[in-house]
C-alpha cells in the first residue's frame, strides 16, 4: 500500500478544513510553521500543489480540493471505527504517564473526578521522570512539567510558583536548614534557594542546602521530618498544605518559568475519554 505520511496528511486535512495554517496549528498544538512544513512534505510526496500561498492566507488548488474531500472522508472513517473499537471495550484502560510529583501529589484528586464521570474506564498510571514515545509505549496521555513535544498536542494544565514550606509555620528562612529539589539533567529552568534569596533580597550567609533530594515527593517527607524548609510548587503540594502536613511560610513566591502540560497524540485527543480527562485536569 502506497500511503502518504500520516502526520502530514492530518496537518493537511486540518489546514484545509480551517482555511489557515495558524488555525490548524492552534488546533493541533503546534506552530503554523510546523503545519506548513508538514503540508510541504505532503506536496513533495504527492508531486502536487495543494495550496496557493499568499501573504498570511492559503487557498486550496483544484488538486488540493479534490484530495481534501477524499482525505477528510477517509480520516473520518478511520477515526469513527477506531473510536468504536477502543471505546466499545469497557475493559481497555486509559494509560497515563506522569512525573512522580504529579502522580503522587497532584493527580489523585483529579483522577477521582475523572472516575466519577467515567467509572467504566479503568486507569493505568505509569510514574516516569523522562519523556517517552507515547505511541510506541502505548500511552494515551503524558503529564509533565514543560518540555517540547512538537509531534504531539500539548495543552497547558496550570502554571505554578515555588513557595517556601516547612513543618514549623514560624520558621525563619534566614537561618533555617534548607532542603533542595534536584530537578534532574533534563530540566534547567527551575530556580532554587540561591536564586530565590537573590531575587527577593533576603540576606542569608550560606544558601547551600543541607539535604538535596531527587524529586518533589522525596523532599516532602524530609521537610515533614523536620530536616529543613524547601521551595516546592504550590499547586502540586496544595493537598499537603490543606491537610496541615506542610505549612506555607511567610515569604514571597517565585514563578516557575514553564507550565505543567498534558501531552497527547493528535488523533487521540478528540476521543471522549481524553476530553473527559482534560476537563478533570482543569484544561480549558
Amino acid at each position: 500500500m502506497k500511503l502518504p505520511p500520516l502526520n502530514a496528511l492530518r496537518a493537511f486535512e486540518c489546514a484545509a478544513r480551517t482555511g489557515s495554517f495558524s488555525a490548524a496549528g492552534a488546533e493541533q498544538g503546534v506552530s503554523s510553521a510546523a503545519v506548513s512544513m508538514q503540508v510541504k512534505n505532503l506536496e513533495d510526496w504527492l508531486g502536487l500543489k495543494l495550496f496557493i500561498r499568499r501573504a498570511n492566507q492559503v487557498r486550496l488548488t483544484d488538486a488540493g480540493r479534490d484530495y481534501y474531500q477524499k482525505a477528510a472522508l477517509s480520516l473520518a472513517e478511520i477515526a469513527s471505527f477506531t473510536q468504536a473499537l477502543t471505546e466499545g471495550r469497557g475493559h481497555r484502560p486509559l494509560v497515563i504517564s506522569a512525573t512522580p510529583a504529579l502522580a503522587q501529589l497532584w493527580l489523585p484528586e483529579r483522577l477521582k473526578i475523572f472516575s466519577g464521570v467515567r467509572p467504566d474506564v479503568p486507569v493505568r498510571l505509569r510514574i516516569e521522570d523522562d519523556s517517552i514515545d507515547l505511541e510506541a509505549e502505548g500511552i494515551d496521555a503524558r503529564l509533565s512539567y514543560g518540555g517540547e513535544h512538537p509531534d504531539y498536542r500539548t495543552q497547558e494544565m496550570f502554571k505554578d510558583r515555588l513557595v517556601p514550606v516547612g513543618i514549623d509555620p514560624g520558621a525563619d528562612m534566614r537561618t533555617a536548614p534548607l532542603v533542595e529539589v534536584s530537578w534532574g539533567e533534563t530540566i534547567s529552568s527551575v530556580p532554587g534557594w540561591r536564586q530565590y534569596f537573590v531575587q527577593h533580597g533576603i540576606a542569608r550567609e550560606n544558601p547551600v542546602a543541607a539535604v538535596i533530594a531527587q524529586s518533589v515527593p522525596s523532599v516532602v517527607p524530609l521537610v515533614q521530618a523536620g530536616l529543613g524548609i524547601a521551595l516546592l510548587p504550590e499547586q502540586v503540594v496544595s493537598g499537603e498544605i490543606r491537610a496541615g502536613r506542610l505549612h506555607r511560610l511567610d515569604g514571597p513566591a517565585l514563578a516557575m518559568p514553564r507550565p505543567y502540560v498534558l501531552v497527547t497524540a493528535h488523533y487521540k485527543s478528540r476521543s471522549r475519554r481524553l476530553r473527559t480527562l482534560a476537563e478533570a485536569l482543569g484544561v480549558r
